[in-house]
């Protein structure tokens, strides 16, 4: 019987990180010398031939820059903003994002105030709707947020045609999804934890979907 080594994660991290560089780095020489035979390619269809080169170079760039944001360790650089903001920021994430299906927008907070990092919690937020892109059944989803207690409470219950099991989500490298790693939502949850929120997720009491909720104290 083989004997899998166990790796510590920050190795796996740190190898992710830097191949995922050196691949970059590759692919940037590639576009550049694509750059150069677009201005040697006269006729027409070489020209469209180096053009889908020239993006699919710069596709892949992006995905390797992607896979490598997923390993960087989450350092928030929080300040103070209206939790009001925070969630106007949220659907403004779900209305760059293709294929989203209808969601309905509740705002039920007053004045609070929160300490996050914004741009981090733009990308957390973007993962959930962009998970309710990719496995919604049809049906409208609803985001809301809301006070309770000391906290405020971002909360997005999506449809399902039966009550999901949410024992292994967000694990990493655990996805039903083709082309996918597996690192959208476990990544969601260090950005979140990290900016000192409570994420959680959970099948609707009914069984009518799921429901995962983000809650951050109050400032």
């Amino acid at each position: 019987m083989i004997t899998e080594p166990e790796i510590p994660f920050a190795r796996i991290a740190m190898f992710v990180r830097q191949h995922t560089h050196d691949v970059r780095n590759g692919l940037n020489s590639l576009d550049l010398e694509a750059s150069l035979l677009r201005e040697l390619v006269t006729d027409d269809e070489g020209r469209e031939t180096v053009e889908r080169v020239h993006k699919q170079l710069r596709e892949m760039a992006e995905g390797m820059r992607s896979l490598a944001s997923h390993f960087q360790e989450p350092k928030p650089s929080a300040s103070p903003i209206s939790a009001r903001d925070l969630f106007l920021i949220w659907r403004e994430q779900g209305a760059s994002l293709p294929q989203l299906p209808e969601v309905e927008w509740v705002d039920e907070l007053s004045d609070e105030m929160v300490n996050v990092d914004v741009e981090m919690m733009a990308v957390a937020f973007r993962e959930l709707l962009a998970n309710t892109a990719h496995f919604s059944r049809g049906g409208k989803a609803t985001a809301s947020a809301r006070r309770d207690g000391t906290g405020v409470v971002f909360e997005l219950r999506e449809p399902k045609p039966e009550p999901p099991n949410t024992a292994r989500w967000g694990e990493i490298f655990s996805t039903t999804r083709r082309g996918g790693y597996g690192l959208g939502l476990w990544s969601a949850r260090r950005i979140i934890e990290a900016n000192g929120a409570v994420f959680m997720q959970r099948s609707a009491p009914d069984g009518s979907g799921l429901v995962s909720h983000i809650t951050l104290p109050i400032f």
